[in-house]
């Protein structure tokens, strides 16, 4: 009998150890409390870049004809009178392109028109009144161009100095980039000055 005692007290504590752990094991662990809400974040939309000043011009000439292009093969589209003003939206070589109406654009001569008399202060640097929609590359090959910029602001011709990405679909995009930027020239005298601006776009 007191083996059998003996043993069955030895099972009791085997079976009550294997309760025990089971209850271990299958015992839910505390949940964590959950922390404060994130704190709400303010945002701000970038503020669009300053849209550059017009340029405006009064033609010099009794009547002055204006054309479909840049140049007298481009047939006339309109005249215009001495002293009438015009908005300048473009320009190339000698010819500018001018607006008539608020539907209507041409081409007139720049030996024909003056820009307004205005009487700016002097200064010796040149400003970007805008900034191109730029797709940012990594930093690697490059392309370096010079353009000639005219006292109205506008680029007017654009020469390679270096192409070191050995592709000329990006020389053209550097290109179209750097003759879409509208500048403030250097003053002098009260006339603005035309310039060389060099552009390095990297790619």
């Amino acid at each position: 009998m007191a083996r059998w005692a003996t043993w069955s007290w030895i099972l009791g504590a085997v079976a009550g150890e294997v309760v025990l752990m089971q209850a271990c094991a299958t015992a839910p662990l505390p949940l964590p409390e959950p922390g404060p809400p994130p704190a709400p974040v303010e945002v701000v939309e970038a503020p669009e870049p300053a849209a550059p000043p017009p340029v405006y011009v009064r033609v010099t000439g009794s009547s002055l004809n204006v054309r479909e292009g840049a140049g007298t093969s481009f047939k006339v589209v309109g005249t215009t009178k001495k002293g009438e003003r015009l908005l300048v939206l473009g320009e190339d070589g000698k010819w500018l392109r001018v607006q008539l109406t608020p539907e209507q654009e041409g081409w007139v001569h720049g030996m024909y028109v003056k820009p307004e008399k205005t009487c700016p202060p002097d200064k010796n640097t040149a400003e970007i009144l805008n900034q191109p929609d730029v797709v940012l590359r990594p930093a690697g090959a490059r392309v370096v161009l010079e353009a000639t910029v005219s006292a109205l602001g506008f680029v007017t011709a654009v020469t390679l100095v270096e192409n070191t990405t050995g592709d000329d679909a990006l020389r053209r995009e550097a290109e179209s980039e750097l003759r879409a930027l509208r500048f403030s020239p250097p003053v002098r005298n009260c006339k603005p000055q035309p310039f060389v601006y060099s552009y390095t776009r990297s790619f």
